[in-house]
């Protein structure tokens, strides 16, 4: 208001601010500033705020109020879904050194976090009790919400959680509300450091296979990705795909179909000669047809 509209911030009263008046704001936000559409949709979402208070203090202008507020916020384009192939998987479990018991620990916790597609939150807040080892071996992870599911975990990763227990004397008495991962501290492991294990080996494994390992970069999240996407390839329901996953919507988990589908068609392209051929004649060349077109037009 001040640099366009000529307009001192003191002397600003609400009939000078119209719904344009918003919009004429955020569009020079976007050009001027070079901000993102996420960080558009938050400036809008604080004038909504103001107005939402104002309106009650100050319905003279109960109209304009309500205009601004129907303002709507920018959509933006939903990034696609990243995650790792199985080899990828496979070759980033291999890298820990499992000689000794802080490989040991990154590999259990890994082998975790893939075999039950935990949200990171969901890996820290993990204690002992969460666990089970007998047969049906389990682990409860408690989401969003504070809702819990229990998750099968595999033979394999078993084992490594069994041995990491004994590493580490966590299946003593007394220790059930301990922290399943700790620090050197005994506190609970922070996302930075979940994710500098996960960097710290994906580097390792780029480096030893750099024509395999494709992928840039890697999150947390890219494993939970990674386990969907290989449970929908194995002709999982995409239903206990959503229960695994611990969705609300099975909308949500919908988003790795299109992952499928795009895999079937390349595994198609490759494997199967085009049906169409290159000597179907080019329709520009009918002089029939374009002759039919044109009458057809008038």
């Amino acid at each position: 208001m001040r640099d366009e509209k000529h307009i001192p911030p003191e002397k600003l009263e609400f009939k000078d601010i119209k719904a344009e008046t918003v919009v004429e704001f955020l569009l020079w936000l976007e050009k001027n500033n070079q901000i993102s559409i996420s960080t558009r949709n938050q400036r809008l979402a604080a004038i909504h705020s103001f107005y939402r208070y104002a309106q009650a203090e100050y319905p003279d202008n109960l109209l304009e109020m309500q205009k601004i507020l129907s303002i709507p916020f920018k959509k933006k384009p939903r990034p696609a879904v990243s995650y790792l192939t199985k080899e990828e998987m496979k070759l980033l479990l291999d890298q820990p050194d499992v000689k000794n018991r802080r490989g040991r620990r990154d590999l259990a916790l890994m082998a975790i976090l893939y075999d039950t597609a935990a949200r990171i939150q969901e890996l820290i807040d993990l204690c002992v009790k969460d666990i089970r080892l007998h047969p049906p071996a389990t682990v409860t992870l408690t989401g969003k919400g504070n809702k819990t599911r229990c998750v099968p975990i595999m033979g394999n990763t078993v084992q490594l959680v069994s041995k990491y227990m004994d590493d580490f004397n966590l299946k003593s008495n007394g220790r059930q509300q301990s922290p399943l991962f700790f620090n050197s501290r005994g506190e609970k492991l922070t996302r930075p450091g979940i994710c500098y294990i996960l960097n710290k080996y994906f580097r390792q494994a780029k480096k030893n296979y750099p024509g395999i390992m494709l992928s840039d970069s890697i999150h947390p999240h890219m494993v939970r990705h990674a386990k969907a996407v290989h449970m929908l390839e194995s002709g999982i329901n995409l239903i206990y795909i959503r229960d695994f996953l611990g969705h609300v919507s099975i909308t949500t988990t919908e988003i790795y179909l299109k992952i499928e589908t795009e895999l079937k068609r390349s595994v198609l392209e490759r494997n199967y000669p085009d049906v169409v051929t290159q000597d179907i004649p080019e329709w520009r060349n009918d002089t029939e047809l374009l002759q039919w077109l044109n009458d057809l037009c008038r």
